[in-house]
C-alpha cells in the first residue's frame, strides 16, 4: 500500500506542475506526462494543502494570459479522441452536478460537440460516460437532500424548484434507482400469444345443414364452427335443426 506523501515531497512536484501551467499548458495535458501526478492525485494534494492550491490557481491564471496571447490556431480545442481527455470529461461529470456544456467550458477539455461525436464513435467511452452520469445522479440526490435540510420557511420556494430539478435529472440519469416506476415496470412485458382451436369436423356438419336449409327455400346465417346450430331459424326450431345435423 502506497503511503501518503508529506509536504516536503509534494511541494517540489507541484512546483513543476505550476511551471508547466504558467507556460500555458492545460492541466490535463500536464498530468498526462509520466513524470507528473495524475489529475485526481494532484487535486487530492491541493485539498490537503491550501497553500499549494493557491500556488496552482495563480499559475493557471498566468497560463491563461499566455494562452490568450498565442495565435488562435494554437488554442483550437482537440478534436481527435484522446483517452486522457475522455477520462477527464467523465471524472468531472461524476464529481458534481454540472452538465456537459458547463464541464466542457474548461479550456483544457474538448468542446461538447466533440464529446458527443466521441460518444457515437467509441462505444467504450460511451459506457464510461454512462457510468459517470449514474454517479452524477447519486451526487444530485445528495445535493437535493442537503438543499432540503438547509431550506427555511421563508425561502422554501427557491429550494423546492432546485430540488425538483435535481430529482428530475437524477430520475433521467438513473431511472432504475430514482425513477418513478419500479425496476420491473421498465422491463419489456412478455408477449401475449393467442391460441385458436377449431374443430373442422363441425364445419362439414354446418355445410350439410346449409345445403338442406337452402333446398327447403330458406337461408342460413353465417355461424361459427364452434356453434354450428343457429339460435333460431325461420320455419325450423332449434331441436329440429339439431336432429337434422345428427341425422
Amino acid at each position: 500500500m502506497s503511503r501518503k506523501r508529506v509536504w516536503g515531497e509534494v511541494a517540489p512536484v507541484v512546483e513543476e506542475v505550476c511551471l508547466r501551467l504558467e507556460a500555458g499548458d492545460p492541466l490535463a495535458v500536464v498530468c498526462r506526462d509520466e513524470e507528473m501526478p495524475q489529475e485526481t492525485t494532484l487535486r487530492g494534494w491541493l485539498k490537503r494543502y491550501p497553500d499549494l492550491k493557491a500556488r496552482v490557481d495563480a499559475a493557471r491564471a498566468k497560463g491563461a494570459v499566455v494562452m490568450a496571447a498565442r495565435p488562435l490556431v494554437i488554442r483550437v480545442r482537440p478534436v481527435a479522441f484522446d483517452e486522457a481527455l475522455a477520462a477527464a470529461v467523465c471524472e468531472r461529470l461524476a464529481a458534481g452536478s454540472q452538465g456537459l456544456e458547463a464541464v466542457c467550458a474548461a479550456p483544457d477539455l474538448p468542446s461538447s460537440a466533440t464529446v458527443y461525436r466521441w460518444l457515437a464513435d467509441y462505444p467504450e467511452f460511451a459506457t464510461r460516460y454512462g457510468q459517470a452520469r449514474q454517479v452524477q445522479a447519486h451526487r444530485m440526490f445528495d445535493e437535493a437532500r442537503a438543499i432540503a435540510k438547509a431550506a427555511t420557511v421563508k425561502s422554501v420556494a427557491v429550494p423546492k424548484l432546485r430540488i425538483d430539478t435535481l430529482k428530475w435529472q437524477a430520475a433521467k440519469l438513473a431511472p432504475r434507482v430514482y425513477g418513478a416506476r419500479v425496476e420491473r415496470d421498465l422491463e419489456p412485458e412478455a408477449p401475449v400469444i393467442n391460441v385458436q382451436v377449431r374443430d373442422f369436423c363441425l364445419e362439414d356438419e354446418v355445410e350439410k345443414l346449409r345445403a338442406m336449409v337452402t333446398a327447403a327455400g330458406m337461408s342460413l346465417p353465417e355461424v361459427s364452427a364452434l356453434n354450428p346450430i343457429p339460435p333460431r331459424l325461420p320455419g325450423l326450431n332449434r331441436g329440429e335443426a339439431a336432429k337434422v345435423v345428427e341425422g
